[in-house]
């Protein structure tokens, strides 16, 4: 049989062809090799080692398992296990409900998730930016950033409960225009109709994908992909005009041909007659920085899109009155089209000279017909470029949420130690504080308040660190500000195999960074992004005990959940530690003394 990469690879090239049905996709699904890669693709994510309603998970996995998975494939006998439901929280206080599938499930998910990746990423449209292969938050940001200039308008976009509401009539329908193969739709009715187990008590599902399910993403982007092509229509019905020919503003063009005159008379009068003319010019220039350069009455319109998951950020150049339009037209396209609802309440029509709040970033338009002096004069920026920030209440709420502060309403903030984080090592909490630093600098590096917002952040964070050292030895911030301190700054020092180390506190800066904006991908990423086989594969293709060295095409992985669990008492334990891996590639008797060491 091919191997995974030649098979993804070619379902990539076939799907360029814009007219191209797919046929026989699911034979694809007799290939170990396609169950390897899928393996090696989710073995290291948090859940593998979390178990489903069927109690197993990624250890043990081998190719006698796939062999079986198969043969259920083949007869089509194959029936997804309920995914195991349970809730985490959402930034507005509510809870999300999150689907735990089985791992057998997780593989042939993400078998399936692989599949239709190479055959709908190449038709994807550039304004989809969640869950896609190199695009993030990030480039969605960066696209905004560089595309939105001179916007008038903003229509914050909101799917009322999405994933949650996806129709699976319509859904299938959409995966029939490409795929003609019936049972790999039937396998994809299978999991959509799996249900789920909460309380002991199986619920089934008639709408919606799980959340938490490896093919959730793939499915609501191709869902969703077809809003996107909506809107490239839209926007071809909605644009008039070149942003280069808008005609400037006559009354502003008059003002500044008077300014130029009464300009040229004072540079030949004399001293003593400028005076006049100087209040002439002032009062002209203040009249021209509050008039319009730009006509708003010389037909000129465009539209901007871009979409994460589910939510969405329009640009409008144009009036209010054409964003209600426009917003009209996606409620009755949602409504119609793909059984959705968009929520008229949160759509909110935005001026560009307010805040439009898209992906936990505040978008505004800089020079915005606002003036500001420099020296004596009064300038205006005509650039009108797109200004990200960082919100105000992020860093409130982050303080709140780790409980850093003890009264957040106060005027005068007082740092609070953290009991959850005493019984910790000293490096363990240096290192948490560490990481929520970077977490959020991360996240917010694109925006033009960063450095200060993260700096007031880091402050809090630092005395909240130092008070829980100080609650940790029953000492003072004073002391352990001395007993830490290693030149200009403070840290903990630990030893390791080369000798000793220090964990500096945060230390890094917050400069503001900038994703480099790369228009519209090569078609070719598309093709070379499934070369290459992971170690992984190649050490489970090897069939060689990594404990005994005895070949056997029988071995297992196995598998856990975290490096920093593992005592490094036993052999086994030391050789994943020293190889910094969290699988071993095993005979069955080997993989047996780890499992049952008592037997």
């Amino acid at each position: 049989m091919q191997n995974s990469e030649v098979i993804l690879n070619n379902l990539a090239k076939q799907a360029e062809k814009p007219e191209f049905k797919f046929n026989r996709l699911y034979r694809i699904l007799y290939n170990p090799d396609i169950y390897v890669k899928a393996y090696s693709n989710i073995y290291s994510n948090k859940g593998s080692s979390t178990s489903g309603v069927d109690e197993k998970n990624a250890d043990g996995f081998s190719k006698d398992k796939v062999e079986k998975i198969i043969a259920t494939i083949r007869d089509e006998s194959y029936q997804p296990n309920p995914s195991k439901r349970t809730y985490i929280p959402k930034k507005n206080g509510t809870k999300r409900p999150l689907g735990i599938p089985s791992f057998t499930d997780r593989l042939v998910q993400e078998a399936c998730r692989m599949i239709m990746e190479a055959i709908y990423e190449p038709s994807f449209t550039n304004t989809s930016h969640g869950f896609r292969p190199n695009r993030s938050c990030h480039t969605a940001l960066t696209v905004i950033n560089k595309t939105f200039t001179g916007v008038n308008w903003f229509i914050e976009g909101d799917i009322k409960g999405f994933f949650d509401n996806i129709d699976h009539h319509v859904l299938i329908g959409i995966l029939r225009k490409k795929i003609v193969d019936e049972k790999f739709i039937r396998l994809m009715w299978k999991f959509l109709r799996a249900g789920y187990v909460e309380d002991f008590k199986f619920n089934k599902t008639y709408s919606g994908t799980p959340q938490g399910g490896i093919i959730s993403p793939i499915l609501a982007n191709i869902y969703l992909n077809e809003f996107d092509l909506f809107m490239e229509k839209l926007k071809k019905e909605f644009d008039n005009g070149n942003p280069k020919q808008q005609q400037r503003n006559p009354q502003y063009r008059n003002l500044e041909y008077r300014l130029s005159k009464v300009r040229k008379q004072m540079d030949k009068c004399e001293d003593d007659d400028k005076e006049g003319l100087l209040s002439e010019y002032k009062q002209l220039r203040k009249e021209m920085m509050t008039t319009p350069h730009i006509s708003d009455h010389n037909g000129y319109k465009s539209l901007k899109y871009v979409r994460y998951a589910d939510d969405f950020l329009i640009g409008v150049n144009g009036s209010k009155k054409d964003c209600k339009q426009i917003k009209e037209q996606i409620h009755d396209f949602m409504q119609k089209e793909l059984k959705l609802e968009l929520s008229i309440d949160k759509t909110l029509i935005t001026n560009s000279s307010d805040y439009a709040k898209f992906l936990g970033y505040e978008i505004t338009i800089g020079g915005n017909e606002r003036t500001y002096q420099v020296g004596k004069t009064q300038c205006r920026s005509a650039r009108r470029n797109i200004r990200l920030f960082m919100p105000k209440d992020v860093i409130i709420k982050a303080i709140n949420e780790k409980n850093m502060v003890m009264d957040i309403n106060a005027n005068k903030w007082k740092m609070n130690a953290r009991p959850l984080l005493i019984n910790l090592s000293e490096l363990e909490i240096v290192s948490i504080y560490n990481a929520e630093i970077r977490g959020l600098y991360n996240y917010y590096q694109l925006a033009e308040n960063v450095t200060h917002k993260m700096w007031q952040y880091r402050y809090v964070a630092e005395y909240s660190c130092l008070k829980t050292l100080a609650a940790k030895h029953k000492s003072s911030v004073r002391k352990m500000i001395k007993k830490l301190r290693i030149d200009k700054y403070w840290g903990v020092k630990y030893q390791t195999q080369n000798g000793e180390r220090i964990c500096y506190f945060y230390r890094d800066g917050f400069r503001r960074k900038k994703i480099p904006f790369k228009g519209d991908p090569d078609p070719i990423t598309n093709i070379m992004m499934y070369m290459g086989r992971t170690e992984l594969e190649q050490r489970i293709n090897a069939n060689v005990c990594e404990w005994c060295g005895k070949h056997d095409d029988h071995c297992e992985v196995h598998h856990v959940k975290m490096l920093k669990d593992l005592k490094g008492k036993t052999f086994w334990e030391k050789l994943m530690i020293e190889r910094n891996r969290k699988t071993l590639v095993l005979c069955h008797e080997c993989h047996n003394k780890i499992a049952h060491p008592h037997l």
